[in-house]
């Protein structure tokens, strides 16, 4: 009797432990989310908000404020009270959705602020937008299947934790190499980029915020995609998503970061900018109207 009262307990901890673990984890990612969101508010309110409507004012509060819906959708996934399957299998796809809305909102940023800094050719746009087209339709389709061969089960203890996941973990690590690669290529641009304007004469703070940022912001992403690969190839399937939402509330942070960081240099442009700063300025005057 004992044995099987044991056994019981350690199936118990089995789902429990996991489960307690990502939503740690989660709410860490929420919790430098929102203290991110209190840090720039001020400069967003300034910048953004009383700015006019155009495609990447659009752009930066979908960046911003979906994934504030997504971390809700997935935290009661994980902690709603006795789900049937049926609500489990829903809320899921509908948060793993709006996490891919998100996350591509958040690139597609990336990717015009580096053909900004390029000068916004249309060779260079023409490309960058068949390869952004091209990874995200593949990531689409990968997420479709995902979904349709992932399951969902009631929780064995719904006072708890809430659905339990049976994940297809093969399609997410396709997803993130897919990512690393795009992420590799866009931090090899920007990284050219950088060195040339330095190479020009470009030493400011101008420099520095345009280009060195970019870069750092670029290696964050590269290592989160490779980190989530790792888990999700050599961790337990109930790990999967362990640093899904926080890969997610980084790409957020940088993109939104992007936005801020430009348009605030941009307001100042008039007054730091110097002859030595020249090329780099012709830079942010053809970037005015995009970014």
């Amino acid at each position: 009797m004992s044995s099987q009262v044991d056994a019981a307990l350690q199936e118990l901890m089995a789902a429990i432990v996991p489960t307690r673990r990502v939503n740690y984890v989660n709410l860490a990612g929420l919790t430098i989310m929102v203290m991110d969101w209190l840090v720039t508010l001020e400069l967003e309110i300034r910048l953004v908000w009383t700015s006019k409507w155009n495609f990447m004012k659009t752009l930066y509060l979908v960046t911003r404020y979906l994934p504030f819906a997504v971390i809700s959708i997935l935290l009661y996934y994980q902690l709603g009270y006795a789900l049937s399957e049926t609500a489990c299998k829903t809320t899921y796809e509908l948060g793993s959705w709006s996490y891919i809305v998100s996350a591509g909102f958040s690139e597609s940023i990336l990717t015009i602020r580096t053909w900004a800094a390029w000068g916004q050719g249309n060779r260079l746009g023409c490309a960058l937008l068949g390869a952004f087209g091209l990874v995200w339709s593949s990531i689409i389709i990968i997420v479709a299947f995902y979904l349709k061969a992932t399951g969902h089960m009631v929780s064995p203890v719904p006072r708890l934790i809430g659905c339990q996941l049976d994940s297809a973990g093969l399609y997410l690590v396709a997803c993130f190499v897919l990512l690393v690669l795009y992420d590799l290529g866009m931090f090899l641009l920007i990284t050219i980029r950088g060195l040339f304007a330095v190479q020009s004469g470009g030493h400011s703070q101008l420099v520095t915020i345009a280009f060195r940022d970019g870069i750092i912001y670029y290696i964050y992403l590269f290592g989160l995609s490779v980190l989530n690969v790792i888990v999700i190839s050599a961790l337990p399937r109930e790990y999967v998503t362990l640093l899904l939402v926080f890969a997610g509330v980084v790409h957020s942070v940088v993109a939104c970061r992007v936005v801020l960081h430009i348009r605030e240099q941009m307001h100042m442009q008039d007054r730091i900018f110097s002859q030595h700063d020249s090329q780099l300025g012709e830079v942010f005057q053809e970037t005015r109207g995009t970014i």
